[in-house]
């Protein structure tokens, strides 16, 4: 029998519009426990559920025998609960009858639905199995899985971009491990994290004594890499002036170690940026011959606003890395679909931030409900200086040695709530 959230149920609503498009084919990409997959949609219902009757058999024990159905209509694709205890969901709001669109994510259980057309599997890279390291079977992440496959044989630099968050020194490793190179070093370098003035010694490396402080001599992380790949996180903050020694490297010439000789570099390079370069080449601090040498091929990451059919897998993904300290936890399907209604401008690391703060606002409990999802999503307020170690053991006292329930009363984390009450009292 499925559990129950009683949580969602207060806020069923009856008949939900949203935006749509109007492809001629639908499809419905399907992802719960067993994986992800997907389904033509046409005008006759789709019906989904548990039961070996249903059209698509879901393996999820918070989707009912016969949750729902998802049928092409003359608004787009229907979507219509069958008195299912744990409701269905289009974006946060429970519904009994919709019409979604593009893109319109479908919360079922702990389970998800999007809505895309069937042109999307048709495109001109082919969709391929989910990259090693990066989690979900979106239409979208196979995209990328494909073209990063491609790509993966070919030595031609790759310029990765995306927004903060979403995966971009995964899909930088991923580049690497699945091509000839993978016996090879692997190694990172966040542009943005260097000191100015040692960026080029960094890169290229230099002698012994080249300059005040260099002790002994450094290959340098082009060098380190010998015949793997150099991945260069925040291309965009490259110094203006250690420009075009990378651009000398990238044609193919040799590269002088400051104070020392020139020799060959062999690496292959895969950059990333989160900003867009070519307005850095616009206004002058990105020379634009090597932007052209970096975009011999492209590669963007999807923000994860683009693949909500992924959060779910996402969400389990995570709290299977935090049962350590917080123990087996299971979304409830009303928490799971306030997380695919968010936007997420901090993306993957965003979620995992919010699931962080939520477990640790409901710790313990065995199930994650929208209280505790919203409470994680709120922005963390200022910690109180007024807790002294002695107000948290009254707190603990009062509440009997839960220190879970005596954190939310002093309004603090419960990490925090510990560290006060293990200091001393002044």
């Amino acid at each position: 029998m499925p559990l129950i959230d009683h949580e969602a149920r207060e806020r069923e609503t009856s008949t939900l519009e949203i935006p749509f498009l109007t492809p001629n084919d639908w499809m419905v990409e399907v992802q719960d426990e067993d994986g992800a997959r997907c389904y033509p949609l046409t005008d006759s219902p789709l019906v989904f559920g548990t039961s070996l009757q249903c059209d698509v058999r879901l393996f999820d024990p918070t989707v009912s025998q016969r949750h729902c159905s998802l049928e092409v209509g003359p608004g787009g694709v229907r979507v219509a609960d069958l008195h299912s205890r744990n409701g269905t969901f289009v974006g946060n709001a429970r519904i009994r009858e919709a019409w979604a669109g593009e893109g319109a994510a479908v919360s079922i259980g702990r389970s998800s639905l999007v809505c895309r057309p069937q042109l999307e599997l048709l495109h001109e890279g082919g969709v391929a199995d989910p990259l090693p390291g990066l989690v979900g079977g979106s239409v979208v992440m196979r995209r990328l899985s494909a073209l990063v496959r491609r790509l993966a044989r070919l030595s031609a630099p790759v310029l990765v971009s995306g927004e903060t968050g979403t995966g971009k020194e995964l899909v930088a490793h991923a580049l690497h491990a699945l091509g000839p190179r993978v016996e090879h070093p692997f190694v990172p370098i966040n542009v943005a994290a260097l000191p100015r003035e040692l960026v080029e010694s960094e890169l290229f490396g230099h002698e012994r004594g080249a300059f005040t402080g260099a002790v002994r001599k450094r290959l340098g992380a082009f060098a380190e890499a010998a015949y793997g790949t150099i991945f260069l996180d925040e291309i965009g903050e490259l110094p203006l002036d250690a420009q075009p020694k990378l651009l000398r490297a990238l044609d193919g010439y040799d590269v002088r170690r400051v104070g020392g000789s020139a020799g060959a570099l062999h690496a292959r390079l895969v950059a990333a940026t989160h900003v867009a370069l070519f307005d850095c080449v616009e206004q002058g601090t990105f020379r634009r011959d090597l932007f052209h040498r970096l975009e011999v091929f492209a590669v963007r990451v999807p923000p994860l606003r683009e693949r909500r059919g992924d959060i779910a897998a996402l969400a389990r993904h995570f709290l299977k890395r935090m049962e350590p300290e917080y123990g087996r936890v299971a979304l409830a399907p009303s928490a799971l679909a306030r997380l695919v209604a968010y936007d997420w401008p901090g993306n993957v690391r965003e979620l995992r931030n919010v699931l962080y703060r939520a477990l640790d606002h409901a710790a313990p409990t065995r199930v994650l409900h929208a209280a505790a999802v919203e409470a994680g999503l709120a922005r963390p307020s200022e910690v109180r200086t007024d807790l002294t170690p002695a107000l948290a053991r009254s707190l603990v006292l009062r509440h009997e040695g839960n220190l879970s329930a005596a954190a939310r009363a002093a309004n603090v984390p419960r990490t925090t709530f510990r560290k006060i009450l293990a200091a001393r009292a002044p």
